[in-house]
């Protein structure tokens, strides 16, 4: 296929993620025990005493990897499921993906503190005051009242950088599992075009959650709402990018 051929594949976001709910429907059982073992998952990391700081959390970082890695590959048909030279040239795409979408998210985070060091009044201090409780808000143990008109001005920044940070990366990720090629620029070919289809199939796939954290904290549910929904989530969201890789990766 030429460059000038893939240049005119485009996204319809609303008939790509109807083509995901029909797998989900095609294949209940299936997604059902996906939708339990991602939610054990996603409860073991709840239960684990001091969260990312605990060495323990390396582990279920391991295995929750290897849990989706083992997936595509199951929806692949690529036997055998587990291939772990598959899983270990995986990482170089991952691990590159998780720094720089480390780093951007510092950024995100602390860059509004450089005016606090140029000398700025008080004023620009309250504004950065409320900026933070946005991010606090996020957090499904944050009980800072936040107004979810801000909730989902933070969700809609990141749809509009999950195109760079997250769907490319994803796209490379499924191709070295795939055993393709694993580089972040082909995977930009691929897409290229297609960032406000990528941006809105992001919003739709991330709203939910937001809604659901609120929904939680409104019923005093104790995030099992939440947890519920956004383990949900992200079976249906890796099944969406299995759909978008098969469009440009499969089909075309």
């Amino acid at each position: 296929m030429t460059e000038q051929k893939q240049k005119k594949l485009r996204l319809r976001p609303i008939q790509l993620l109807a083509n995901a709910l029909a797998y989900v429907v095609a294949n209940p059982l299936f997604c059902l025990c996906l939708f339990v073992a991602n939610m054990a998952y996603m409860l073991l990391f709840r239960a684990i005493h001091g969260g990312i700081s605990n060495p323990l959390s390396l582990v279920w970082l391991v295995g929750y990897y290897i849990f989706w890695c083992v997936f595509y590959r199951y929806y692949y048909g690529l036997r055998p499921y587990f291939f772990f030279k598959a899983v270990t040239d995986s990482l170089k795409p991952s691990t590159k993906a998780l720094g720089i979408l480390f780093l951007v998210m510092l950024i995100i985070v602390f860059m509004p503190m450089m005016p606090l060091f140029l000398g700025y009044d008080e004023l620009y201090l309250e504004f950065y005051e409320s900026y933070m409780k946005m991010f606090e808000g996020l957090s499904k143990k944050s009980d800072v009242g936040v107004p979810l008109e801000n909730i989902l001005m933070i969700y809609g920044i990141f749809a509009l950088a999950a195109p760079a940070l997250i769907c490319k990366p994803y796209m490379s990720w499924i191709a070295s599992l795939c055993r393709r090629s694993l580089s972040f620029t082909e995977a930009g070919n691929k897409l290229r075009g297609n960032y406000l289809p990528l941006v809105l199939i992001s919003f739709m796939l991330t709203t939910p959650e937001a809604l659901a954290g609120e929904l939680d904290k409104f019923w005093h549910l104790q995030n099992w709402f939440s947890y519920s929904i956004s383990a949900l989530l992200f079976v249906y969201a890796n099944i969406v990018f299995a759909k978008i890789y098969d469009f440009f990766y499969v089909k075309n």
